[in-house]
């Protein structure tokens, strides 16, 4: 199949290991299905949650939610959290020295996700998102195209139908 590029349709092993932010967005809309139909993605990241053993996954992050998920030999774990529930954010230590966690706090529940590769950057997305869910004042589409672009790039996968 001829793409706009005028190439051949990336091969499965391409996709799996460059992933597009369209795929990502069909693997977010597979997994949480049970969130509100017009809840688009924004942006993915790989990271693990930290329970009784490093569960590693992938953190999406929604206007209004911030779920991740992690699928270890057919153990799934789904976490959903509304962004308006989320009492504290803040940048953590891994092993008290490793500057690559970051920790989502609920008034029920702490959640300590760790093993980011650029700590700091994902950091500035989820803050950003989160405060904007406080005050009611979704990201505005030039800053979300910008945390999109950030992440996948430009190539998004999208056909011209598509966009």
């Amino acid at each position: 199949q001829q793409g706009r590029s005028g190439g051949r349709k990336k091969s499965a092993w391409y996709q799996m290991l460059n992933p597009t932010y369209r795929s990502r967005c069909e693997d977010f809309k597979r997994i949480f299905k049970d969130l509100p139909v017009d809840e688009r993605l924004i942006v993915d990241y790989s990271c693990a949650l930290q329970r009784d053993i490093l569960l590693q996954g992938r953190i999406y992050v929604t206007q209004n939610y911030l779920c991740f998920y992690a699928n270890i030999f057919r153990w799934e774990t789904l976490v959903q959290l509304r962004w308006k529930e989320v009492s504290s954010l803040t940048k953590e230590k891994t092993a008290l020295v490793i500057p690559n966690a970051i920790q989502i706090c609920t008034e029920a529940d702490k959640h300590f996700f760790c093993s980011f590769g650029a700590r700091d950057k994902t950091y500035v997305v989820l803050f950003r998102t989160w405060q904007q869910a406080l005050l009611d004042q979704p990201l505005g589409n030039q800053e979300l195209w910008k945390f999109v672009h950030s992440v996948y790039g430009t190539e998004l996968g999208f056909s011209s139908n598509d966009e």
